[in-house]
């Protein structure tokens, strides 16, 4: 039973009969709050001729009445609203009404009634009219309000420039709304403000092999398959492929829209029903009015003119926008630029949204990205194996939203992401409706709903439960949400080791081994918790500049992360006893780092980005930065670059670059040059974005050294160090792909250990080792005057001491 229709039995049930006479002559007034309750009824009354006047707060009032015939051959150009739409936001059509724009109320998908300004329809006969419960509405109140609404003189300016009115541009706003084409995942329509708007451009940016391509095709088959508002009318869309054949492209749109899978299609293997389903929606597809241009020669020129010849068309796919602008990988990227620019005057002289795929270069200059930032909307696409994420964004505003997707590549499409329950672990486990229930998730904890998925639960491994599964029939406890300010990290962390510890009957080793494995899913929870209430929103999947990228399988990405591998060559000769140190929990340490908030943007030169923010505060970018290095003559302290033998500029973090700063301050000694700067890929950021996690980690492992809980210590360690080397692109974390933040917080780590090697040597000692990223080996006096000895974070501990033997070298 449609909407409607339901609302129109409940209306039945549940109100006494009113209806009015048709065509009876007198008005009946009536609140907003009052029609909306007896809105199927008092709709019914309307359309079989009743006028009905609608009082709105401050004196506004507008008439419900029959479609009138000059209404209805407007329709395609009036807001149109359902039953139901029409019954929710009453109060705002009735306002946009009284403006003098009519309001029109669908019933499948025929105007049944219309909302309009009081002078639109004829003045009623009879001088009092009466409301359905029988109350007069004296006509001086009725003559005092018409001239309160009476259009007010037109101060429009005589130069012939048109003005609008700001209700008249906002119901054109709506009806572009409604007019949206889904991309067809929710999510990133949901993300993208409704879809594919008309009058826009969309450009969906990725790197070959991403799947831009998918997210047009399904665009495409959103705007076939949804039946026009008006069946009479012509439908068509418009497709572009060139340079690719146009019989590939249909065998994708075929198999994205049957469900089938896309290989078995081409190769003619389907089963019989699957074959039928791949018919019936060729048949739908080319009902559909589905158009394909696969031409090499097409120009944006020749685009124009075949869009302008066809009649009630929907959507342009442009896929690659790449083939129509050969020229664009000139410097200045103008061609890209002018390109983006004819295709938003396409979309808007044609009212109809234009979708176009942009495929990023290995060497794309900056400019190109400047040029495609052009657009009304980008959508920055990147994928990883079935996980993909959009990031949205606006021109003018940049970043706005983000959505995540699952790549579904044997049928060719985009989906929402797959609920967590049906997904397997990377060793193949069984998906976890198999398997017992799944175990909840800290966020349930938190709230004391363990009967329901968490919104937005991570998309990672299911863990096999021992418990056993609640009846089918069983009742489920109602959610309990306490009001507290308590910090829900802490108790998160404590029952997710009381929970193992309980399903493996107290066996240590059983529960370490359980909560190793959820360590990754559980510290992303607790991120997403640390920053509930946040003053803003960090970027989880960002697009990525070419240096974050691996080269290859074998390869790491361009960033040197200044990783320390040094050993003291010119110790006197003899005997030195050595003590190698240990700083406790160094990552965790680390993750007080200034990390970029948003997506990495291109600088030019040496400025280091730093501007003036709210209230003269000075606001910080972060990111990663090509410098020439300079020389470092000491000896006896390790280089704060790591043991890099190659010659030439590198790219660097922002902890590195402060550290070499430091280093070239009076403060240090002036222990080198300043280094020069080339370039930089930063965003504004902040050092306090993973401060809340890092908080209730630390206090969590000085709780278990104090208790002896060695399943919760070790349970900590697990979830910071996997969140660092999981954030920057991995199978088992699918939720983040940061790796400017991983390579940002392993600098600081080494960094830190620098500093604590130069106050030993400013203290009196002798650096002998420095190593990884919590090693430091010293000699030559004690260190306790220097370092508190303890299991702390910031403290150190003895890690191992030995005597070193050195010659003369001489």
């Amino acid at each position: 039973m449609s909407d409607e229709s339901r609302a129109s039995d409940q209306g039945e049930r549940t109100e006494p009969p009113h209806r009015l006479p048709a065509g009876s002559g007198p008005d009946v007034a009536l609140g907003v709050e009052e029609v909306r309750r007896k809105w199927a009824q008092v709709v019914a009354d309307a359309a079989a001729g009743a006028r009905i006047v609608i009082h709105a707060p401050h004196g506004v009032r507008a008439v419900l009445a029959p479609p009138t015939p000059d209404v209805i051959a407007a329709q395609g150009e009036l807001p149109a609203f359902t039953m139901t739409a029409a019954r929710q936001g009453l109060g705002n059509l009735v306002r946009a009404a009284a403006t003098g724009t009519p309001q029109l109320v669908l019933r499948y998908r025929t105007v049944y009634a219309q909302i309009t300004h009081l002078s639109a329809t004829p003045a009623p006969t009879t001088d009092t009219p009466a409301t359905a419960t029988g109350s007069a509405v004296p006509p001086a109140a009725i003559t005092h309000r018409d001239t309160d609404i009476a259009p007010a003189p037109s101060t429009a300016p005589k130069t012939g420039r048109r003005v609008t009115a700001f209700a008249t541009a906002l119901n054109e706003a709506t009806t572009a709304r409604r007019r949206a084409v889904s991309f067809g995942p929710t999510a990133l329509d949901e993300a993208s403000g409704g879809g594919a708007l008309p009058g826009r451009l969309v450009l969906v940016v990725g790197a070959p092999g991403a799947g831009a391509g998918l997210l047009a095709a399904g665009t495409v088959l959103s705007a076939t398959l949804t039946p026009a508002d008006d069946p009479d009318a012509p439908n068509a869309v418009l497709s572009c492929t060139p340079g690719r054949p146009r019989a590939d492209i249909a065998a994708r749109l075929t198999a994205a829209a049957a469900g089938v899978d896309h290989r078995r299609l081409r190769a003619g293997t389907l089963t019989e029903s699957e074959r039928h389903a791949a018919d019936a929606a060729s048949a739908r597809l080319a009902a559909g009015g589905l158009l394909l241009d696969d031409g090499t020669d097409l120009t944006l020129d020749l685009l124009r003119e075949t869009a302008a010849d066809i009649a009630g068309l929907r959507l342009i796919a442009v896929d690659p926008l790449n083939h129509l602008l050969p020229a664009a990988a000139g410097p200045a990227g103008s061609d890209v630029r002018r390109g983006v620019a004819a295709l938003r005057r396409l979309a808007a002289d044609l009212d109809l949204p234009v979708v176009a795929v942009w495929e990023t270069g290995a060497s794309e200059p900056p400019e190109v990205a400047a040029a495609l930032a052009e657009a009304d909307t980008v959508v920055h696409l990147t994928r990883e194996g079935e996980q993909a994420f959009a990031i949205v964004a606006e021109r003018d505003l940049g970043p706005i939203a983000q959505a995540a997707l699952h790549a579904d590549l044997a049928h060719v499409r985009f989906t929402d992401p797959l609920p967590t329950s049906t997904r397997t672990d990377p060793a193949g486990a069984a998906p976890a409706d198999t398997a017992g229930p799944p175990a909840p998730t800290p966020r349930e904890r938190a709230e004391g709903g363990q009967d329901r998925p968490a919104a937005g639960a991570p998309a990672t491994a299911p863990r096999t439960s021992t418990a056993p599964k609640a009846p089918a029939a069983a009742k489920k406890t109602r959610r309990v949400v306490v009001d507290t300010d308590e910090d829900p990290l802490p108790g998160a962390i404590a029952d997710a080791v009381a929970e193992e510890l309980a399903a493996a009957e107290g066996d240590i080793t059983a529960a370490s081994e359980a909560l190793a494995r959820r360590a990754i899913p559980d510290v992303m929870e607790l991120l997403r918790l640390s920053r509930a209430g946040s003053r803003y929103e960090h970027t989880w999947y960002p697009p990525l500049p070419e240096l974050l990228r691996k080269r290859s399988k074998e390869e790491s990405d361009a960033v040197w992360e200044a990783r320390p591998k040094w050993r003291n060559r010119h110790l006197p000769p003899g005997d030195h006893e050595v003590v190698a140190l240990d700083m406790n929990a160094a990552y965790l340490s680390a993750l007080k780092a200034h990390l970029p908030i948003g997506p990495l943007e291109h600088r030019a030169g040496p400025d280091l980005d730093d501007f003036d923010g709210p209230r003269g505060r000075k606001r910080r970018r972060a990111g990663i930065y090509l410098v020439e290095p300079q020389t470092w003559d000491h000896a006896d302290l390790p280089n704060p670059l790591g043991d890099r033998d190659e010659p030439g500029p590198l790219w660097i973090t922002d902890p590195t670059l402060r550290l070499l700063l430091r280093c070239a301050s009076p403060a240090y000694g002036n222990l080198c040059e300043e280094p020069q700067i080339l370039e930089s890929w930063t965003a504004v950021a902040t050092e306090n974005l993973l401060e809340r996690l890092r908080t209730a980690l630390r206090d969590a492992r000085d709780a278990a050294i104090a208790e002896g809980d060695d399943v919760t210590l070790d349970y900590v360690k697990q979830m910071y160090a996997k969140l660092v080397s999981t954030m920057g692109g991995s199978n088992y974390n699918r939720e983040i792909n940061r790796p400017d933040w991983m390579h940002i917080i392993r600098s600081q780590a080494f960094s830190n250990l620098w500093v604590k090697a130069y106050k030993a040597h400013r203290g009196g000692l002798t650096v002998v080792r420095v190593m990884g990223t919590d090693e430091l080996h010293l000699t030559g006096g004690d260190w306790r005057t220097l370092f508190t000895e303890g299991r702390s974070v910031g403290d150190v501990k003895i890690k191992d001491t030995y005597i070193l033997q050195t010659k003369d070298k001489s």
